[in-house]
């Protein structure tokens, strides 16, 4: 049973504030391999060290995948006590607020607490500590004169880990033993149904891909159950609307496509984007068909889908703007083919966000991701680079984790437009603060 609580403002404040002061000790604790509630770190990292351990010839074969069962809601209170180093007082009286259903207030004997700022944190340090216990324990030998590895690697992100191995004994009869005992000690057990061993040309689904060799090279890919999960959150979106405006249609669905596109176009992903834009079109013209039961396929097609570039039918509705070449700027939907799949540079393993000496290495990093994230799009690419990749209301960096809104300048009979942090944007608009407009210039 989920036993979310939601702390006050205050509370809020007070857990970002010792979560602040806590992150740099934990990132230093961390395990090398660990990716998840990490700053600087993402999904995609973890993804690519599972490419590093599994891709060469002489990689392991089998992989223990672990599933921790309900790991937020079991962490022992007593351990996190004991290990976590901050005010044991003030972490006490947050590990036992409790939770409110039906306006009864309940107690927490146990686990950390769901929609705390700190808790990601905590949970991230509870588990930290298995890979150097592995390390340990499987380390390379010498036997009979030959260097001996059992190939026992570790990945994980936030609750979500994978094991490898030489073989399924080995993961079985010795690795399986001490990740319970790591588990038990923290108040924790693995799950027995999810918790399993795979060989690699089977494959295996990890953060939303399936890793698996084929004949010897490993492919990584959308996951069935991911690419199911987009187009069910799509179709939902389409059937759920059926009497919106296009144009307010096509604003819902770009930033899903957007972000799942986004996801995974650093993996073998042609395919997927392919059926997904294809999926997506059955809906639309779907859609569109039961808004006109009596009009031809020609006149659905003609109203709804023009061609724009080298797509003949993009579903699309045309605006009274003018783009500088003199043709119709349209509002148009996201396509997936039209993102462009690329190689994700993993973060190095011994960088350090709170270390000063690394500051160069994450500003350069945290620029290449949103200089990837805004491809295809490419006013708010030209507004980027003009500014810099700054906002031009408080002078800090625009990335992926900050966000940003777009802030239309008026100046007379013409408009600008600039990209601000949200706090910013909403500054700048209740205040009426007047923007200078940004100068053209090379990022």
């Amino acid at each position: 049973m989920f036993r979310g609580s939601l702390p006050t403002m205050t509370d809020r404040a007070m857990q970002t504030l010792y979560r602040f002061a806590l992150e740099p000790l934990a990132e230093i604790r961390a395990d090398p391999c660990s990716y998840g509630f990490r700053t600087g770190c993402c999904p995609q990292d973890a993804i690519e060290q599972c490419f590093n351990d599994l891709a060469r010839t002489r990689s392991p074969k089998w992989v223990l995948e672990g599933d921790i069962k309900g790991c937020f809601d079991h962490i022992s209170h007593d351990w996190i006590l004991e290990h976590i180093p901050m005010d044991k007082q003030i972490l006490n009286k947050w590990l036992k607020s409790g939770y409110i259903e039906t306006r009864r207030l309940f107690p927490t004997e146990e686990g950390a607490p769901q929609g705390s700022p700190i808790s990601p944190t905590i949970c991230n340090m509870v588990l930290d500590g298995l890979q150097a216990i592995l390390k340990k324990k499987f380390h390379q030998v010498r036997r009979n004169g030959k260097n001996y590895s059992p190939m026992v690697n570790y990945v994980r992100f936030a609750d979500d880990f994978i094991i490898t191995g030489e073989n399924r004994e080995l993961l079985q009869e010795q690795v399986l033993p001490i990740v319970r005992d790591f588990m038990a000690e923290r108040g924790l057990q693995l799950s027995e149904e999810k918790t399993v061993i795979t060989h690699i040309d089977e494959g295996f689904d990890f953060l939303g891909c399936n890793i698996r060799k084929y004949k010897g090279k490993l492919l990584i890919k959308p996951s069935k159950k991911n690419l199911k999960g987009i187009l069910d959150k799509i179709r939902s979106a389409i059937k759920e609307n059926p009497t919106v405006k296009q144009e307010w249609l096509i604003r819902k669905l770009n930033p899903m496509i957007r972000g799942w596109v986004n996801y995974q176009r650093f993996n073998v992903s042609a395919r997927a984007f392919e059926n997904l834009d294809y999926q997506i079109f059955q809906c639309l013209w779907a859609w569109c068909k039961r808004r006109h039961p009596k009009k031809s396929k020609t006149w659905i097609a003609k109203k709804y889908f023009h061609r724009i570039g080298n797509r003949s039918w993009t579903f699309s509705v045309p605006t009274k703007q003018k783009m500088q070449n003199g043709e119709t700027l349209y509002v148009r939907l996201v396509y997936a083919t039209d993102t462009d799949i690329i190689r994700f540079i993993k973060i190095r393993n011994q960088a350090n966000p709170f270390d000063e000496a690394d500051a160069a290495y994450f500003e350069k990093r945290d620029t290449e991701k949103m200089r990837n994230s805004l491809k295809g799009r490419k006013i708010l690419t030209k507004i980027f680079r003009q500014q810099k990749g700054l906002c031009p209301h408080c002078g800090k960096k625009i990335t992926i984790e900050t966000s940003f809104q777009v802030l239309d300048i008026k100046q007379g009979r013409s408009t600008s437009k600039q990209m601000l942090h949200p706090e910013c944007y909403r500054k700048v608009r209740k205040n009426d603060v007047f923007l200078e407009p940004v100068p053209e210039g090379e990022f």
